[in-house]
């Protein structure tokens, strides 16, 4: 924190303007909630151009099953960090806002006591039997110097997979890859034994884009760390400082030699990821697990006799432990402004109303409104839509307020197998996630010179799958790396990560 910012947490209480409602100052400016006749503010973005109004059915049965009348205050996404920042400025705050981007502003509202820190409050089971069950992982990748100030919008963790041709392997006599040599092995002989089976031999084993959606998920496999990991004296190094990350990337230059890939994977463009996979020219992607569900749809018109397989991981060999890289795992969390909920009572009425929003009934009004009306269940679980958009509108966008901490939410019937699939894969790869122990760290240096630094590391990564520059090459860059600011940032990681670690305590 600079030194001005220290100066106004410190005369917070005198001159509280630019940081907005200070932790000092809030108290007794905001109104009480009448919890005899509870209405509470929530401000949230919103993607449609009608999202529901307090006229809609599901809105007034959200609020009756909640007990509790709701303000929602819908922004459109495209304007709502500007609303966020108006209202940080202004000092003017609902009882929850959500918070879209960690910001400067954000960040230094939080340090300075604009909102209520609520991580020791939410571990109460028997006040928030579904908050409590908050993912550690996730709390701790939205907090500030390792304090919890709001509740996620919870997003798959565990979405990192691989789509394969089954029908491919089949034919082949081969079985779904387990560890990394028999993903080697597979992808060779996709591009050598003509799984296709047209004699030709004018298919290759796996599409790579200049994304690293690919990279980064295989070299967590091999046991690189998940962007930071503690080196041999406990300190934090980012990743491709590591032995596992090389180990990576000789295994894709291994594979570039041996155009088991493709060679245009440094400028092949994400967008056009599909395309090869759905054509026949290659059998396999490294990306997200959900991708097999858009590629199993789209390839059945092309190919109807296409078998589509997913799978969250490889293990390094035979006996390692599997390994998979997980998403931040939410979108955006609420914060609670203490000029808005004036004291711990309503800080915990406020709670229990998200929490209440977290039963599966809360949960499925929002997303997909109500039963008979909106959608029908079938003899599975499963639920099918409504296709009367009228209806649809009267629950629109009533799923941004929505946090989905825990699992509770009617799912819709998939239309294929290898769909229902990519459920099991989310769960399966949650056991074995890697977190990222600066996830929620913050570097000035970083923000300065970020875009350069990473820039440095894709470059050189780059080159080395294609050839250009051996080891001793790749090692000077990231000496090069260390000497842009790369040495600043790591102290800088090192020395938030550690303030984290005792405000956590």
């Amino acid at each position: 924190m600079t030194k001005h910012w220290k100066k106004i947490t410190a005369l917070a209480c005198l001159a509280a303007v630019s940081v907005g409602a200070l932790a000092g100052c809030s108290g007794g400016s905001a109104a009480k909630i009448d919890k005899s006749n509870p209405k509470i503010t929530i401000m949230t973005e919103s993607y449609q151009m009608d999202p529901a109004t307090t006229a809609s059915p599901i809105y007034q049965a959200l609020e009756e099953y909640l007990g509790t009348k709701l303000d929602i205050q819908f922004t459109a996404n495209s304007g709502y960090n500007e609303k966020v920042t108006a209202a940080m400025g202004s000092g003017s705050y609902p009882h929850a806002m959500l918070i879209k981007e960690r910001n400067s502003s954000v960040i230094q509202n939080s340090r300075a006591g604009t909102f209520w820190e609520i991580g020791n409050e939410i571990k109460d089971s028997a006040k928030y039997p579904n908050l409590s069950q908050a993912n550690p992982v996730i709390l701790n990748n939205t907090s500030i110097d390792g304090k919890v100030y709001g509740l996620y919008r919870a997003r798959e963790l565990g979405r990192a997979g691989m789509t394969i041709r089954k029908d491919w392997l089949d034919k082949l006599n081969m079985k779904i890859p387990t560890t990394v040599d028999e993903l080697y092995e597979v992808l060779k002989a996709f591009k050598e034994k003509d799984p296709d089976g047209n004699g030709a031999e004018d298919t290759f084993g796996m599409i790579v884009t200049k994304s690293p959606s690919t990279f980064d998920p295989l070299a967590v496999w091999f046991g690189a760390p998940n962007k930071w990991g503690k080196d041999a004296n406990g300190e934090l190094q980012p990743d491709f400082m590591t032995d596992e990350y090389l180990e990576a990337m000789k295994f894709m230059k291994k594979l570039y030699d041996e155009k088991l890939i493709n060679q245009d994977f440094a400028t092949y463009d994400a967008t056009k990821w599909d395309e090869q996979f759905l054509s026949g020219k290659a059998g396999v992607i490294i990306d997200v697990a959900d991708r097999a569900r858009r590629i199993a749809t789209n390839i059945a018109p092309v190919d109807p006799k296409a078998e589509i397989e997913v799978l969250g991981y490889v293990k390094k060999d035979a006996a390692s432990e599997p390994k998979t890289l997980p998403t931040t795992g939410y979108a955006g969390y609420f914060v609670f402004p203490k000029k808005a909920v004036a004291d711990e009572e309503d800080l915990q009425f406020v709670l229990s109303v998200f929490d209440k929003m977290n039963n599966p009934d809360a949960q499925t009004m929002m997303n997909w409104g109500i039963e008979g009306r909106q959608y029908t269940v079938n003899d599975d679980g499963t639920i099918t839509l409504t296709d009367n958009e009228a209806l649809k509108k009267e629950y629109a966008d009533l799923n941004q307020v929505s946090t989905g901490i825990v699992e509770g939410l009617r799912k819709q019937k998939y239309a294929t197998p290898v769909a229902e699939r990519v459920d099991e894969v989310y769960a399966e790869n949650r056991k074995y996630v890697v977190a990222n122990p600066a996830e929620a760290l913050i570097s000035d240096t970083y923000s300065r010179k970020g875009v350069n630094l990473d820039a440095i590391i894709t470059e050189a990564r780059t080159k080395f799958i294609a050839g250009q520059i051996d080891e001793n090459a790749w090692k000077n860059e990231i000496e090069r790396w260390k000497s842009q600011g790369g040495t600043e940032y790591i102290k800088e990681i090192n020395d938030q990560y550690k303030l984290a670690q005792s405000n956590a305590k």
